[in-house]
């Protein structure tokens, strides 16, 4: 016999096993579905061949799997949607089905929150058999809702004729059976868990005793017509000292006021790997909300956004706004009053600008904090070329005209155009959003978790806040009266400001390369360095363009000389950082060691000062050093929904924030947004297991 003959024979009994083997696992699942209508779902059924002869039992999955951004519900949908179902009428010796679900995500939509799945999930199930000697036919019709920013609708057809005499185990089913059975939540029944009704306030409070759970996913089903939104969750203490999880839920039910005294309702918890579900009889509550009044989380934002004004982030918007004054010539007060105004309305603008920002990401269901915009490159690029255009304009190289039908100038120094001042009150905000400053986090954060008038409600604040010092001059235009009279000096003033813009125009460019190679960038940066010396030269001669560089050369030899030694020495890199797992460190504080949690942002310079100023000086460097710390980092540079979850779980919606954990505080010490070497040390030393 030839090689080939032998080669085509083996190749002929590895194809009649193939098929063997096919027709045996078909017998126990079907090929993957798919309706032509509907491409980018597929469905398919699988029995794992296990069959129980005791309880005439058989385990079975039903795997899905979803394209792109298409999902899927869970049992209790939510807000909207519908959960998948299979109505299996037409089935021959079938005697029941029971569902497993899978630990869901929370989606929000158009404000609608609801609960589900994305890209695969499997539903393991039991099939049970009438008689497991009679033939089994299984048929069944699944109808699948998916939806993206629409929703469909989908039947498949589940078809299966299965020997229950020989039928065979087959390895991928059952691999997959107990995989999903992993992603189920444990049941149990506790009596240490309670859930009140407060049916003036239409609120559930749900108070669990026991478990070491932190800032789980809390989902509340079982009431069909009810559905119910998380208004609040924190850990607190008993009476007699005891930790316990408490949550209140805002109810509500598209048939009227909902009432579900009396009824039992599942409670299921999700964090990290672990996810319980609990079943408890709802009773009759008063619950008692200790959140703060609009009244007062709005003077805490006004405070907040005075005390944005003097923030280091905003010393260019400063250098814009006083160039703006000594520029402007001789004006009455009626047109001293209206420049200021027409700056704090664009202040105000885009305070408004940014809560419709934020309002519209919690729509979709995205990440929203303080400055999540300069996590995108598109804007980065686009607000460098703002600052680029200020400084080279403040120079009086050009001046900039929008089309007829818009008619605003772009330049700010000089002219008594009112858009012009309107425009610099807009870029000054953007520009300072990078920077956080104290009261300004419980603003935000109260703002981000409220209602969209609060949203609204508190962001004016903040606007009004930072607007305050203008609104007071348009209130005593008088003032202006002690600003310097226009000279020849306001020449060196303007190229202080063009310098200081031209400087936040490379540190945004900077920022970009985070998203484009570096070799492009300093291109870039080269190119606009060249052309605002070119420019100066030019505008104010060679003497001008060597003067300034040697200013700026001895003032920096000034400073460096004049500040401590701890500042005038190269700063350390050698701190080992690990990034940021919520379930790492728990695990550490176990060990007895001290967490130190840095979440940061390349974009946050508050963040910056905290790290240059206190995290990299002693005595604070010297601590992290030692033995019995680990440091934990959280970049939050670019989009990242764990690190957003972690900030949301503190209530914290925008960066620097920093946390100590340890076995005298597992639950954490939360710091202040500024940072000093003396707070810091004290929380490491008040969470240490050392004394």
């Amino acid at each position: 016999m030839s090689v080939t003959e032998i080669k085509l024979k083996t190749i002929k009994y590895f194809l009649l096993v193939l098929s063997l083997l096919s027709s045996s696992v078909l017998a126990q699942s079907t090929d993957w579905i798919e309706n032509p209508n509907h491409p980018p779902v597929q469905v398919r059924f699988m029995l794992t061949g296990e069959l129980d002869p005791v309880s005439n039992t058989l385990p079975a999955v039903l795997e899905v799997k979803l394209d792109d951004d298409w999902k899927t519900y869970w049992r209790s949908p939510g807000e909207g949607g519908i959960a998948p179902s299979i109505k299996w009428d037409t089935s021959g010796n079938l005697a029941d089905v029971s569902w497993d679900w899978p630990a869901p995500e929370a989606f929000s939509l158009l404000g609608l929150q609801t609960f589900g799945y994305k890209h695969d999930v499997v539903f393991p199930m039991q099939v049970k058999v009438k008689d497991i000697n009679q033939p089994f036919e299984l048929k069944g019709l699944l109808t699948l809702s998916s939806c993206t920013n629409i929703c469909v609708l989908t039947d498949y057809d589940i078809n299966l004729d299965v020997d229950l005499k020989t039928i065979t185990a087959d390895p991928g089913a059952m691999f997959a059976y107990n995989k999903a059975k992993v992603s189920v939540p444990q049941r149990k029944t506790s009596a240490d868990i309670n859930l009140g009704w407060d049916n003036s306030k239409q609120q559930l409070q749900v108070i669990l005793k026991e478990g070491e759970w932190q800032y789980p996913q809390v989902i509340i089903d079982g009431e069909p017509d009810v559905s119910f939104k998380l208004k609040h969750i924190e850990t607190t203490e008993d009476e007699q000292g005891s930790k316990q999880l408490k949550a209140v839920f805002d109810g509500s039910s598209w048939l009227g006021e909902a009432d579900v005294i009396g009824k039992s309702l599942n409670i299921t918890l999700i964090e990290a790997e672990n996810a319980i579900e609990y079943t408890a009889v709802v009773t009759a509550a008063e619950i008692v909300n200790h959140s703060s009044p609009l009244w007062t989380m709005m003077l805490i934002a006004l405070l907040g956004g005075l005390i944005l004004n003097v923030m280091p982030c905003v010393l260019p918007v400063l250098g814009m706004k006083l160039s703006a004054v000594v520029a402007a010539p001789d004006l009455n007060k009626t047109q001293i009053r209206q420049q200021f105004l027409a700056s704090a309305l664009g202040i105000l603008v885009s305070f408004w600008l940014l809560a419709g920002f934020i309002l519209t990401l919690k729509m979709t269901g995205q990440a929203i904090g303080w400055g999540v915009q300069f996590q995108n490159p598109w804007f980065i690029g686009f607000m460098a070329l703002v600052t680029s255009v200020f400084a080279i304009n403040m120079l009086g190289a050009f001046e900039i005209n929008l089309p007829s039908s818009l008619q605003t100038k772009l330049a700010t120094s000089g002219g008594n155009d009112n858009r012009g001042h309107f425009l610099q009150g807009m870029f000054a905000t953007l520009l300072a959003t990078p920077c956080s400053a104290p009261f300004l986090g419980t603003a935000v954060a109260f703002a981000l978790g409220a209602d969209v008038v609060s949203l609204f409600v508190i962001f004016t604040a903040l606007a009004v806040g930072m607007a305050l010092p203008w609104l007071l001059v348009a209130a005593a235009p008088q003032v202006a009266n002690y600003f310097p009279k226009p000279g020849r000096w306001m020449s060196v003033v303007k190229v202080i400001f063009a310098g200081l813009l031209l400087l936040t125009s490379l540190w945004l460019i900077s920022l970009l390369a985070n998203f484009i190679s570096a070799g492009i960038l300093w291109g870039v940066a080269a190119i606009l360095l060249l052309l605002f010396i070119v420019l100066m030269a030019r505008l104010h001669g060679a003497a001008a363009v060597i003067a300034s560089v040697s200013m700026a050369i001895l003032i920096s030899a000034i400073t460096a000389f004049a500040t401590s030694d701890n500042w005038a020495r190269p700063l350390p890199t050698d701190l080992s950082w690990t990034p940021l797992q919520q379930s790492d460190i728990q695990a550490q504080v176990a060990k007895g060691q001290t967490v130190f949690v840095d979440v940061t942002a390349d974009w946050c310079i508050t963040c910056k000062a905290n790290k240059v100023g206190v995290i990299l000086q002693d005595p604070v460097y010297s601590r992290l050093k030692q033995a019995d710390m680990e440091l934990v980092i959280g970049d939050w540079t670019k989009p990242s929904a764990p690190i957003t979850n972690y900030l949301q779980s503190h209530n914290r919606y925008g960066v620097p924030f920093n946390v100590v954990y340890g076995p005298n505080a597992p639950d954490g010490i939360e710091l202040p947004v500024i940072l000093t070497a003396k707070q810091v040390i004290d929380a490491i030393n008040q969470a240490s297991a050392q004394l």
